[in-house]
């Protein structure tokens, strides 16, 4: 009966074109490591630092050369999955033209600007919609914002992300990372990709170095294709005392415990994750007005930053009146107790792999 049972396990292919460790990277190793004696999970993606994440946790993964159609549909071939989870546009797209019997879902994680209106992406993308079986979107906001949303509407599912409260407080205590007497006042984290724009905080720091804070410290944690550029300006502006490039970052939860505040200056985001992780740890946070964050500190809105000089002023009241900081602290911790939604997100999740035929 055991052998039987294991036979019958679906096969779920997981397609990312990232080959890095960031929200939705976590988000799907979540699923895997939740689901995995449910399903059978392979994860594909891009060489990169992700293997060391997958090696760690023993998932299996096929990572490619180079994320195209050709190499794509060669290793589709060889699993023959009964589900092709792709995350994100461009691999939904890739995915959707490969003549194959698997079921497609398409799980958007982001919105970009360019999905607001019709272009030579959007419109691929609608083309799409007959191959695409069911469409996953971190928020109803976000997706009904998108061009093609009325196209996908029936195929539509809100899942938001899982989030595990209790886990990343544990994270955050781990004793193998020693930042005893380190000081951190302000932190980001995040991929060193134009979506974060990461060049932006620097500025914001520099801002603030050179009005009010001149000894300001402040971790930077990720990696990414802007990190050379980002090491050129860090030196350029004269922070190399200030800021701290930390690199990528197995365990980000200890250092974001130990900061007085997070900024996120992305461009756009679809959920605002590392948000919600902040909170979780009573860390406040302050970030540009997108969809994402608008939602996760949406008992928080004077956290949402329209521009550089509402990031510098907010950031100085918090550095001179301890009771404004207090009380943002503490609403930052009663957002973070609502944030424990893993069992709930994996039922979804479970639900959608069992019904597709």
């Amino acid at each position: 009966m055991k052998n039987e049972r294991v036979a019958s396990k679906k096969k779920i292919v997981h397609i990312l074109k990232s080959s890095i460790y960031s929200g939705a990277e976590n988000v799907v190793l979540t699923i895997m490591r939740e689901l995995r004696t449910e399903f059978d999970f392979i994860y594909i993606a891009t060489e990169g630092t992700i293997r060391k994440q997958l090696e760690k946790e023993k998932i299996p993964f096929v990572l490619l050369s180079q994320f195209n159609r050709k190499n794509l549909e060669k290793v589709l071939k060889t699993i023959s999955p009964d589900i092709v989870h792709a995350h994100d546009f461009s691999a939904t797209v890739l995915c959707a033209t490969i003549p194959s019997k698997f079921q497609l879902i398409s799980h958007l994680h982001y919105d970009p600007p360019w999905v607001n209106h019709w272009n030579l992406k959007t419109l691929v993308y609608a083309i799409c919609h007959r191959r695409i079986q069911q469409v996953l979107t971190v928020s109803e906001n976000a997706f009904e914002a998108m061009v093609f949303a009325k196209l996908y509407r029936e195929k539509l599912q809100v899942v938001g992300n899982p989030i595990d409260g209790e886990r990343i407080r544990r994270l955050s205590k781990d004793e193998n990372v020693d930042l005893k007497g380190k000081v951190c006042n302000l932190i980001f984290v995040g991929r060193f990709v134009e979506q974060k724009n990461p060049q932006r905080f620097i500025h914001i720091v520099h801002t603030i170095k050179e009005q009010y804070w001149p000894d300001i410290r402040v971790w930077m944690l990720g990696d990414g294709e802007l990190w050379k550029e980002c090491t050129r300006l860090i030196k350029e502006l004269g922070l190399q005392k200030n800021i701290e490039l930390k690199g990528f970052v197995e365990n980000p939860y200890p250092y974001i415990r130990c900061s007085d505040i997070m900024c996120i200056t992305s461009r756009w985001e679809g959920f605002g994750l590392v948000a919600a992780e902040a909170n979780i740890l009573g860390v406040p946070v302050l970030s540009t007005n997108t969809s994402g964050c608008r939602e996760i500190l949406k008992n928080q809105n004077d956290a949402l930053c329209e521009n550089d000089t509402q990031f510098v002023t907010k950031i100085q009241q918090f550095h001179e009146n301890a009771d404004i900081y207090g009380l943002f602290k503490q609403r930052s911790l009663i957002r973070g107790n609502e944030f424990d939604n893993v069992k709930q997100y994996m039922m979804q999740i479970l639900t959608i792999y069992r019904e597709l035929k």
